[in-house]
């Protein structure tokens, strides 16, 4: 498979049992896929640290390789990559005794003082980021999953290991949390977006 790294219509299961075989450009292809998108989720998840978040990606594609045979090329690889994301930042913040809980005060979100500020779209994606940041473990992983990782709602289910329900009600308190604070639910966060979001996701 030597066109391996220039062929975009190739499946990351494929390329998956590929590396099971022992075909070393299929990993690089998928590290190409998936590692950018593995260190935005592990540095959002460790509040902003980027040299403990490209460590984690790193230790993210270790496990890939160590584990490639363990992989069932009949399930979704970008689920089962996410899934291994997520566990090794629950088992470092478990570690360090640093999951907080949903009702912490420390995870409180500020108020905005000015409604004028958030319109220009470059200073609300930074006062978004700032307030994510602030959400308790579970909020946080499950907007950044949904909302800047684009994962489907069973994906992020799958990975979070609890019902699509569970996941559909988190989004919903956690959005409108945040529109509350940001004051821009009528732009980014009306309540017919996400049920228009997650409707398709419904089996």
């Amino acid at each position: 498979m030597n066109n391996l790294k220039t062929n975009k219509h190739i499946s990351d299961e494929s390329l998956m049992s590929s590396l099971q075989k022992g075909d070393e450009s299929a990993f690089t292809v998928l590290y190409d896929r998936y590692s950018n998108r593995i260190l935005y989720f592990m540095f959002k998840m460790l509040r902003n640290d980027e040299a403990k978040a490209q460590d984690f990606t790193q230790d993210v594609f270790i496990k890939v390789i160590e584990k490639a045979d363990q992989f069932d090329t009949d399930k979704s690889f970008k689920t089962w990559i996410f899934t291994v994301a997520a566990n090794h930042c629950k088992n470092y913040f478990r570690s360090n005794r640093q999951v907080f809980d949903i009702n912490d005060s420390s995870n409180s979100l500020v108020v905005q003082d000015s409604i004028e500020e958030i319109y220009d779209q470059k200073e609300f994606r930074i006062k978004l980021n700032i307030e994510v940041d602030k959400l308790s473990y579970k909020f946080k992983e499950t907007f950044i999953l949904r909302y800047f990782e684009d994962l489907k709602l069973k994906e992020i289910a799958e990975i979070m290991e609890c019902p699509v329900g569970t996941i559909k009600s988190r989004l919903n308190h956690v959005t409108q949390i945040l529109a509350k604070k940001l004051k821009v639910y009528k732009v980014l966060f009306d309540s017919s977006q996400i049920n228009e979001k997650t409707k398709d996701y419904e089996d």
